[in-house]
Protein backbone atom coordinates (compact mmCIF):
# COMPACT_ATOMS: atom_id res chain seq x y z
CA UNK A 1 0.00 0.00 0.00
CA UNK A 2 2.88 2.46 0.90
CA UNK A 3 4.30 1.72 -2.57
CA UNK A 4 1.20 2.35 -4.57
CA UNK A 5 0.75 6.06 -2.72
CA UNK A 6 4.09 6.76 -3.61
CA UNK A 7 3.75 6.29 -7.51
CA UNK A 8 0.53 8.17 -7.29
CA UNK A 9 2.89 11.22 -5.18
CA UNK A 10 5.34 10.40 -8.21
CA UNK A 11 2.96 10.96 -11.25
CA UNK A 12 1.09 13.95 -9.55
CA UNK A 13 5.24 15.15 -9.17
CA UNK A 14 5.71 14.46 -12.96
CA UNK A 15 2.40 16.30 -14.31
CA UNK A 16 2.98 19.11 -12.03
CA UNK A 17 6.24 19.92 -13.06
CA UNK A 18 5.43 19.36 -16.69
CA UNK A 19 3.12 22.01 -16.42
CA UNK A 20 5.29 24.11 -14.78
CA UNK A 21 8.49 23.44 -17.66
CA UNK A 22 5.35 24.40 -20.20
CA UNK A 23 4.45 27.55 -18.46
CA UNK A 24 7.92 28.79 -18.23
CA UNK A 25 8.70 27.61 -21.93
CA UNK A 26 5.46 29.80 -22.62
CA UNK A 27 6.87 33.06 -21.12
CA UNK A 28 10.19 32.75 -22.19
CA UNK A 29 9.23 32.03 -25.82
CA UNK A 30 6.44 34.87 -25.53
CA UNK A 31 3.18 32.81 -25.77
CA UNK A 32 1.36 35.01 -23.69
CA UNK A 33 2.62 38.37 -24.89
CA UNK A 34 -0.15 40.21 -26.39
CA UNK A 35 -3.54 37.82 -26.35
CA UNK A 36 -5.84 40.83 -27.18
CA UNK A 37 -4.40 41.13 -30.49
CA UNK A 38 -5.03 38.36 -32.38
CA UNK A 39 -9.61 39.31 -32.33
CA UNK A 40 -8.80 42.41 -33.72
CA UNK A 41 -6.53 41.40 -36.19
CA UNK A 42 -9.09 39.70 -38.13
CA UNK A 43 -11.35 42.73 -38.29
CA UNK A 44 -8.87 44.54 -40.49
CA UNK A 45 -9.80 45.16 -43.85
CA UNK A 46 -6.34 44.17 -45.77
CA UNK A 47 -5.47 41.97 -48.73
CA UNK A 48 -4.60 38.82 -47.56
CA UNK A 49 -0.71 38.32 -47.67
CA UNK A 50 0.92 34.90 -49.73
CA UNK A 51 2.02 31.79 -48.08
CA UNK A 52 6.08 31.61 -48.36
CA UNK A 53 7.47 29.25 -50.84
CA UNK A 54 3.95 28.98 -53.09
CA UNK A 55 2.89 30.55 -56.26
CA UNK A 56 0.60 33.56 -57.39
CA UNK A 57 -2.06 30.86 -57.85
CA UNK A 58 -1.44 28.61 -54.83
CA UNK A 59 -1.39 25.36 -56.84
CA UNK A 60 2.17 24.10 -55.72
CA UNK A 61 5.65 25.70 -54.66
CA UNK A 62 7.43 27.90 -56.76
CA UNK A 63 10.86 26.96 -57.89
CA UNK A 64 13.92 29.19 -58.34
Amino acid sequence: MLFGIWVVVGWMALVALSGLGLIAWGLRAGQFDDVEAPKYDMLEDREPQDWPGRSVHGRGTTHA
